[in-house]
């Protein structure tokens, strides 16, 4: 399990829910990601955030958990939404650069 005490938090309103989002905001945080949990509160999430627009893809290899990954450009528009499978191998990514991820349970 993660130990998220040094990351910072903010609360987005997604689908009616207020969720507490952990920030990955640098590569050691955005690379370890929510890999190797086993439980995600409901409440609970990341946002993964990028100095500049990049366009790459994720990977739940080493994710025990299903996720729902959200792609946000600079101007604040989802891109690309994405439901993840557990230790899904296929990469997603969406069509244009993003500069902002957010993953939360796939519920």
């Amino acid at each position: 399990m993660h130990d998220f005490k040094d990351y910072k938090t903010v609360q987005v309103p997604i689908g009616g829910r207020d969720y507490t989002l952990y920030v990955a905001d640098d590569s050691e945080k955005r690379v370890k990601g929510l890999s190797d949990l086993n439980f995600l509160p409901q409440d609970e999430g990341m946002l993964f955030k990028y100095d500049e627009p990049v366009c790459h893809a994720y990977t739940m290899e080493k994710t025990n958990i299903p996720l729902r990954i959200m792609f946000i450009d600079e101007d604040f528009r989802v891109v690309g939404t994405f439901n993840a499978k557990a230790r899904q191998k296929e990469e997603v990514r969406p069509m244009s650069d993003f500069k902002y991820v957010i993953e939360i349970l796939d519920r």
